[in-house]
């Protein structure tokens, strides 16, 4: 009676991840502001230069675009990742120690197959417009080719770690759900 469907296990897992991914990103954007802050940068430059690859040259609105694009991103990807994780074994998500390292390798993997893509397909064309557009601001300087490297390299430590926090915090929803189930199983054989 109280056993999930195959259809309700995806739909709690796609609605985990969805939260997962948006906690998870959300985390990270809180990340990449003091590390912005750290290298003197203005805070939301990382996303004023995803904003301005994509084709905005008002840094402020670019800043915006590239924050809203990051939460969407964060969200799509855990609802693909809680889509997955339904045809992956069922246990997975219960164990927290086991949904961390699911979470750090597809942190990993994101950083692989969506980060570094579009570091290099849409923010390296787009170089010269960024610098144009950041040497207004004061705390700029310095080569623009040069800090893309350094970004991409650090970023894999942020996809790591958003990768961790995403694979708690689904572990975490996965676990409450359960508990909810065997309580109200418990209640209901009294």
């Amino acid at each position: 009676m109280y056993s999930q469907s195959a259809e309700s296990i995806m739909k709690n897992r796609v609605k985990y991840g969805i939260i997962a991914g948006l906690i998870a990103t959300w985390s990270i954007s809180t990340a990449i502001a003091a590390s912005e802050f750290e290298l003197g940068l203005p805070i939301s430059t990382f996303y004023a230069i995803i904003g301005v690859s994509i084709g905005d040259n008002d840094l402020s609105s670019a800043a915006y675009l590239g924050f809203g694009l990051h939460l969407l991103t964060g969200g799509i990807l855990g609802m693909i990742i809680g889509i997955a994780s339904s045809f992956i074994a069922v246990k997975v998500p219960m164990n927290p120690y086991k949904s961390l390292l699911m979470g750090i390798g597809t942190g990993i993997g994101v950083w692989l197959v969506l980060f570094l893509p579009v570091t290099v397909l849409l923010v390296q064309p787009s170089i010269d417009r960024i610098t144009l557009l950041l040497a207004d601001r004061e705390a700029f300087s310095g080569d623009m080719s040069q800090a893309i490297v350094g970004i991409s390299l650090s970023a894999i430590a942020f996809h790591i770690i958003w990768g961790a926090v995403f694979g708690y915090v689904f572990s975490s929803l996965a676990r409450i759900k359960a508990y909810r189930l065997d309580l109200a199983k418990d209640h209901s054989l009294a």
